[in-house]
């Protein structure tokens, strides 16, 4: 089995992974620790993780790619549901809009990346 590791340079490593856990039920699956810094990793799927790294530590030790950001698209199929976490916490959310004959919103994480997400079938 392949796992996709999607990894994402964040401010504050420990508010993100909270954030995703809350709002799309990621899972902690690792953690390590590089002294200075710490990486958690969180499931999306069994075959799709993001691992998330303080970026002053991938600045100091790979700065070629500390300002590549991702643009990630996330199928949902509680869309409602999570739209409505957003709001009852008052959370930044985009409007929901119909774009390819699917209902999609964005969203904001505790950096400021936005990220899309997009309604499917169960």
């Amino acid at each position: 089995m392949t796992t996709a590791n999607i990894m994402l340079y964040v401010e504050d490593v420990e508010a993100n992974a909270d954030f995703w856990k809350q709002y799309l039920d990621f899972k902690e699956v690792d953690r390590f620790d590089f002294g200075d810094s710490i990486s958690i990793v969180l499931a999306v799927n069994p075959t799709c993780n993001l691992q998330l790294f303080d970026i002053d530590f991938i600045r100091k030790n790979s700065p070629e790619v500390a300002s590549n950001k991702p643009s990630l698209l996330f199928d949902i199929s509680d869309f409602d549901g999570l739209y409505a976490r957003f709001k009852e916490n008052n959370e930044t959310v985009g409007e929901i809009i119909e774009m390819g004959g699917a209902r999609t919103f964005n969203f904001p994480d505790r950096d400021g990346n936005y990220y899309a997400v997009r309604e499917t079938a169960e």
